[in-house]
């Protein structure tokens, strides 16, 4: 009897460390199942922050609730306080479905996972803004003054700046690059006198003088790439792809979304392809040399 205790007592020990590392396997598939969670038609829909995530979150819950109906699960609209911080997030995989800006598109259809759905069909280019009662009239004028910017590694700011070196206008010797963290932080540095212009995305101005109660004006107007991409991960159904591309092409067909494309400033979404994209991976490819 005294021998057959130790074994007992093995055997139980046996028995809990078993338990305890299936419940540690079960705990890691369960957090990578939520960190990719379109499973139970729960969807994270993410936006990049290119204004406040106020702002954002105004315009785009509704918009979530749009693709919500056209897929029938939960669609959870998401941002975040940083660009580098959403990047990262979409770099994880976080989001099953995301809006992002042009440069974002060659590593999210390269190496993460994602696939194409629309774009906004004007333009993407990169203004560099001044007040309306600014003195300042031509790029030539922009010589010796600060310009605010978004984050430095957004889209806008390299296309600004190539613009400006083709002009004969040197970044940190003929004028000054200013970084912050937001397109609307870049816009009250202009505003609060700290900055002469504001480099900025087509898209934002408008919003800027509706909400800031101000009127802008271009200085200088950079070449064009596609626009504002919304994608979906791999991982979502192939039918639920469908239809949200379906539904992001049909919001200019009705009246409700057509106010969704108004909250967006654009007129409507055509099909992302990637032969759209050869430019801006020219200019990823050049900005990486920088």
């Amino acid at each position: 009897m005294a021998n057959r205790h130790p074994t007992t007592a093995t055997r139980w020990l046996y028995r809990l460390l078993l338990l305890v590392a299936l419940s540690h396997t079960t705990q890691a598939a369960q957090t990578e199942q939520k960190s990719h969670s379109n499973s139970a038609g729960h969807y994270v829909f993410g936006v990049f922050p290119y204004l406040s995530a106020v702002r954002l979150e105004n315009i785009y819950a509704p918009v979530a609730a749009s693709l919500q109906q056209a897929i029938g699960g939960e669609v959870h609209f998401r941002t975040a306080s940083q660009f580098k911080r959403f990047f990262g997030r979409l770099k994880q995989q976080h989001y099953d479905i995301a809006l992002i800006q042009p440069f974002w598109y060659v590593p999210s259809v390269d190496q993460f996972g994602y696939l194409p759905l629309a774009r906004m069909q004007e333009p993407f280019t990169s203004l560099i803004m001044v007040l309306d009662d600014s003195p300042l009239k031509t790029p030539e004028d922009l010589r010796g003054k600060v310009i605010a910017t978004p984050p430095a590694f957004v889209p806008v700011v390299h296309m600004a700046r190539k613009a400006l070196k083709e002009r004969g206008l040197m970044p940190g010797r003929d004028l000054q690059l200013k970084a912050f963290k937001s397109v609307d932080s870049c816009f009250q540095q202009v505003l609060i006198g700290n900055a002469d212009a504001c480099i900025s995305p087509p898209f934002a101005p408008a919003v800027v003088e509706e909400k800031m109660h101000v009127r802008l004006r271009v200085i200088l107007k950079t070449a064009a790439i596609p626009n504002l991409t919304f994608i979906v991960h791999q991982r979502v159904p192939a039918q639920a792809r469908e239809r949200l591309q379906q539904t992001i092409l049909s919001w200019h067909s009705s009246r409700e979304g057509q106010q969704l494309l108004q909250g967006m400033k654009t007129q409507g979404f055509i099909p992302a392809l990637e032969e759209d994209y050869t430019g801006v991976r020219e200019l990823v490819r050049e900005t990486q040399k920088q």
